[in-house]
């Protein structure tokens, strides 16, 4: 069996300039996409983070209501107002979560067409 070494079309030609400034520009792009995916990794935890705060804040105060609640029927109402809080609240945030997305997605969209 014998092996022959192949060369590349483009071994030992010099790089032409439009080889270079397409690969500038591929470079920015990538630069600038990674950069927005940073910046929107960044709000999203954030945006997260101070959600998980604000939801354990309000977890603790229904658990302390209900540690002096008398009665089951005390105990019923302050679940019930605890479940529709956290399922306004955690409404609220998809939608917050989802327009920083949309955010993200346009701007990325915008950069693309200049």
């Amino acid at each position: 069996m014998t092996i022959t070494q192949q060369e590349s079309a483009t071994k030992g030609k010099p790089r032409g300039v439009d080889q270079f400034a397409m690969a500038g520009q591929q470079g920015r792009a990538l630069m600038e996409a990674t950069q927005t995916w940073f910046t929107t990794a960044a709000e999203w935890q954030r945006e997260m983070l101070g959600f998980m705060s604000m939801r354990l804040e309000k977890d603790g105060r229904a658990m302390r209501e209900m540690m002096t609640c008398r009665d089951v029927g005390d105990v019923s109402a302050v679940q019930s107002k605890w479940l529709e809080e956290t399922l306004r609240d955690y409404n609220a945030e998809m939608g917050k979560l989802m327009a920083l997305y949309t955010t993200s997605v346009n701007g990325s969209a915008d950069r693309d067409r200049r």
